[in-house]
């Protein structure tokens, strides 16, 4: 399945729209669809390297969805 996510490859560099590839949602699972996200302390704080974390990394904690 195919998807769209801001990407973080490097700290202290900006987060890159990409086309990524998803598995398919698996039993008791559900595939929703993003609205709005928003970066928050934690995301901030990996992406300026402040935090650990594995990268390439999507950063999204919190957000609306539809």
């Amino acid at each position: 399945m195919k998807s769209r996510a801001a990407v973080l490859f490097e700290p202290n560099t900006k987060l890159e729209i990409c086309d990524v590839d998803l598995s398919e949602p698996k039993p008791g699972e559900v595939c929703i669809q993003l609205k709005a996200a928003g970066v928050c302390h934690t995301d901030y704080s990996v992406m300026k390297g402040l935090l650990n974390a594995p990268l390439p990394a999507i950063l999204v904690m919190k957000a609306r969805v539809l």
